[in-house]
C-alpha cells in the first residue's frame, strides 16, 4: 500500500525532527566543551599572574646566584608540573566531549537503523507473492549488514579506550620520570 502525502511529510517531519535535536544536541555539548576549556585557560592564566608575582619577589630576595640557581631550578620543576596537570585536564575535557559526541551519533544511528527497519518490514509485508526468496535475501544482507556495523562500532570503541589508556599512560609515566628526576 502506498504512502499518502500526508503520511510521507509525517514522516519527514520526524526525521526532520530528530536530525534537528541531534543538531542541537552537538551544539549544546559543544559549547560546554569551549566552556570547560575556556575556564582551564583562564584558571591557567590567573595561575601564571599570581606565580610571576611570587617569583619576582622571591628573586628580589634571593641573596646570592646560588640562590638564584635554586629558584631557577625549582620554578622550571613548578612550570613542568604545571604543563603536565593542565595537559592532562585538556585532555580530560577533548575524551569527555568526544564520548558525548558519540553517544549523540550513537543513538541518532540507532534511530536511523530501527526506522529503516521498520520501513522496510512494512514494505516485505506487501511484497508481491512468490517474492519470499527475495525478501528472504534481502533480510538476510540487512542482518549481515547490521552485525558488521555492530562489529564496527565495538572496534572503534576498543580502539579509542586503548588510546586513551595510551595516552594516560604516558602523562603518567612522564610525571612520575619528572618526579623521579627531580629528586636526584
Amino acid at each position: 500500500m502506498a504512502k499518502t502525502p500526508e503520511q510521507m511529510t509525517e514522516q519527514l517531519g520526524e526525521l526532520n525532527k530528530g536530525s534537528i535535536e541531534a543538531a542541537l544536541t552537538f551544539a549544546q555539548v559543544s559549547m560546554e566543551s569551549v566552556e570547560k576549556l575556556m575556564r582551564l585557560q583562564l584558571e591557567a592564566a590567573k595561575a601564571f599572574v599570581a606565580e610571576q608575582s611570587e617569583t619576582a619577589k622571591e628573586l628580589s630576595n634571593a641573596k646570592d646566584p646560588d640562590a638564584m640557581m635554586a629558584l631557577r631550578s625549582r620554578l622550571g620543576e613548578q612550570a613542568v608540573e604545571r604543563m603536565l596537570g593542565y595537559t592532562r585536564n585538556m585532555y580530560e575535557v577533548a575524551t569527555q566531549t568526544q564520548q558525548e559526541l558519540a553517544k549523540v551519533i550513537e543513538q541518532r544511528f540507532s534511530g536511523y537503523q530501527r526506522e529503516m527497519a521498520a520501513s522496510l518490514e512494512k514494505m516485505f509485508q506487501n511484497a508481491p507473492a512468490g517474492s519470499d526468496a527475495a525478501v528472504a535475501t534481502f533480510r538476510s544482507t540487512i542482518a549481515a549488514t547490521q552485525s558488521a556495523m555492530d562489529s564496527m562500532t565495538q572496534a572503534a570503541k576498543q580502539a579509542a579506550e586503548l588510546a586513551d589508556a595510551n595516552v594516560k599512560a604516558v602523562t603518567d609515566a612522564a610525571t612520575s620520570a619528572f618526579k623521579t628526576t627531580r629528586k636526584k
